[in-house]
């Protein structure tokens, strides 16, 4: 008899549990749309970011957010090239160097044939 009471309390522990196991759990949250940062005096273009490409490319929100830049707009200041070459903001992954995270390599600040890459005219 005590095995027959096991086998219920399994039965019923299993159905309690499948609409768990039905889920697909939890989904990352789509992300923003792509934000655009005004023009500097100096900047060939307005700089266009896209969090869908990055995501794309295996980031998740908090590869940048809140380590790199604050959640909101314009939260951690203007971005600036003086900054993203001393490898803040931008500058502190587009290294050109391999990332441990996503396993791209991004693009490096100083490789000036990818300009258009973020800058739009």
């Amino acid at each position: 008899m005590p095995y027959t009471r096991l086998g219920m309390f399994a039965l019923t522990l299993a159905f309690a549990l499948s609409p768990l196991a039905a889920t697909p759990g939890f989904a990352q949250a789509k992300p923003p749309a792509d934000m655009s940062f005004d023009k500097g005096k100096d900047s060939p273009g307005t700089v266009t970011f896209s969090h869908e490409k990055h995501a794309k490319e295996g980031l998740k929100c908090t590869s940048c957010h809140v380590k790199v830049f604050k959640m909101k707009k314009g939260g951690t200041g203007p971005l600036t090239m003086d900054k993203m070459k001393a490898g803040e903001q931008c500058g502190a992954c587009h290294t050109g160097k391999s990332m441990a995270e996503g396993g791209k390599t991004p693009f490096a600040l100083a490789d000036t044939a990818k300009c258009e890459k973020c800058h739009k005219k």
